[in-house]
């Protein structure tokens, strides 16, 4: 899967003006089969907008200006951005899956659980045969490690940390072939948070997907994730596999979203970043990050630093390194 150029603006209506929300501005990279990539940045950079164009999850006042997003299926290469609605709907679940933020949004509160899967696998699969489906859910749910009785359930009877791992068994029951998980450990306490983490971890690696995660929460990335897209202001700044980029950040903006997590017996002081992210209707021209860097010339502040190649699989869009 790739994608080349990907622009994408929610336009804001408000009295006799229209404005541009430059969410994903200039966006390329491609995804590995069978790989964990984690997507970070601060809020409000782009990452959900993003994620939810990579699904197809576009209505106004998102649009898609320009680009493209190419999915090999096997039988075909698609331009995700070219279908409609129907065949929108055949892809996914059965090739891509999205874990949406807030699972108790994404429960209808007057089904109980097994009927948001029978349903599903109905629509899905075209099987109407009630017992074989009941019994695939149950065995999945198994697999999973989770609770069958929770089938029986309503989604206001589960705890947040339930309702979260039965919207991923949801998303994932079908086998889907990419995955994308928006901030899916959100609101979470921590013990539930890991749990969550090794649960997806475990889908990935027992169905060999690929899996995309999106979250500001660095510490994250770096128990889940094997490579890692950086985001500050609608753009990707710096793409490296998990290690390196934890090791040796290259882009000043991942290095002190990494220098501010605390540690545990570490009493020094963390480093913050002054300001604060700029305008998406009308970002500051050169590097977009230049008005809070530390290290910022000229030449950052004139000219926008290319992403490009600085090592093996290190990319970064920085006019000092």
């Amino acid at each position: 899967m790739y994608v080349r150029n990907l622009r994408a603006y929610y336009t804001i209506h408000k009295l006799y003006s229209e404005y541009n929300v430059y969410a994903v501005d200039g966006v390329n990279f491609s995804l590995k089969q069978n790989e964990i990539v984690g997507i970070a940045g601060e809020s409000g950079c782009g990452k959900s907008t993003l994620i939810k164009v990579l699904y197809g999850l576009i209505s106004p006042p998102l649009n898609v200006y320009s680009g493209e997003i190419i999915y090999d299926l096997g039988n075909k290469v698609i331009n995700i951005l070219s279908l409609g609605e129907k065949e929108l709907e055949n892809i996914w679940g059965n090739y891509l899956a999205y874990i949406p933020q807030g699972s108790m949004g994404s429960l209808n509160p007057t089904m109980r659980i097994k009927d948001h899967f029978i349903n599903l696998i109905k629509h899905k699969t075209k099987t109407f045969d009630k017992t074989l489906i009941e019994e695939s859910i149950a065995k999945y749910l198994d697999s999973l490690g989770l609770p069958i009785e929770v089938l029986t359930s309503y989604p206001h009877q589960l705890s947040g940390g339930m309702r979260q791992r039965i919207v991923i068994a949801l998303a994932t029951i079908l086998q889907p072939k990419i995955i994308f998980a928006d901030e899916p450990t959100t609101a979470l306490d921590v013990i539930v948070q890991r749990g969550i983490i090794q649960l997806l971890g475990r889908i990935q690696k027992e169905q060999k997907s690929t899996l995309v995660i999106v979250t500001h929460d660095m510490n994250v990335h770096a128990e889940l994730t094997q490579r890692m897209f950086i985001m500050y202001a609608g753009k990707i700044i710096e793409v490296g596999s998990t290690e390196d980029i934890f090791e040796e950040p290259l882009h000043p903006y991942t290095y002190f979203l990494i220098n501010s997590l605390p540690q545990i017996g570490d009493k020094s002081r963390k480093l913050s970043l002054s300001g604060k992210p700029p305008s998406l209707i009308n970002p500051p021209p050169g590097c977009r990050f230049n008005p809070r860097c530390p290290y910022a010339k000229d030449i950052c502040r004139r000219e926008e630093p290319p992403l490009r190649d600085v090592d093996s699989n290190r990319l970064v869009a920085c006019h000092m390194v």
